[in-house]
């Protein structure tokens, strides 16, 4: 009976680990990397008109929620820039650098009593529709936190960045 219980359970193992492999397939976010001719042409247009002197860096898409989205990697000048668009070329993030002289009273305010005697090393801007928030990484010694501040100077999240993560930030500039 022992081995007739290992020879049926082999099966249903086999079964097991497929279903699993095959949920952990569906639900992962896929992304990949695209040319910026092959974006679709709403995006590419969406684009241009809104940034007609940025230069486009890099391109890719994902699907999340059953939804494809373009990302654009861009550079206007000084600015960075990273957009998240939908196949029809509607914008659902935007993602860009800031200079810290551009920064509205209230959070510049909050960012200075926030960093103290830190040295603010990235300073950006995110807009998701009608919400924007302020994006800091600021630098204390060895330590890197990054610090989001509304608009009214609040801060809305701090948390601490690991080795690890400082590295696939540095790797992402």
């Amino acid at each position: 009976m022992n081995t007739i219980s290992r020879h049926h359970m082999l099966p249903f193992s086999c079964l097991a680990a497929l279903v699993l492999f095959v949920t952990s397939v569906s639900f992962a976010q896929t992304e990949k990397a695209l040319s910026a001719r092959k974006l679709p042409a709403a995006v590419q247009a969406a684009f241009h008109k809104a940034y007609p002197a940025a230069k486009i860096k890099g391109a890719s898409s994902e699907v999340e929620d059953g939804k494809t989205m373009y990302e654009v990697e861009s550079v206007d000048g000084t600015i960075n820039r990273d957009l998240l668009y939908l196949e029809d070329g509607s914008v659902i993030e935007i993602e860009e650098t800031i200079a810290l002289s551009a920064l509205p009273d209230p959070v510049s305010k909050a960012l200075k009593a926030e960093a103290g005697k830190g040295k603010v090393e990235k300073a950006e801007k995110l807009t998701k529709g009608e919400t924007i928030q302020y994006e800091f990484v600021i630098a204390s010694g060895k330590s890197k936190r990054e610090v989001v501040i509304d608009p009214s100077g609040k801060i809305a999240k701090t948390t601490k960045q690991e080795a690890k993560e400082k590295d696939e930030k540095e790797k992402e500039d």
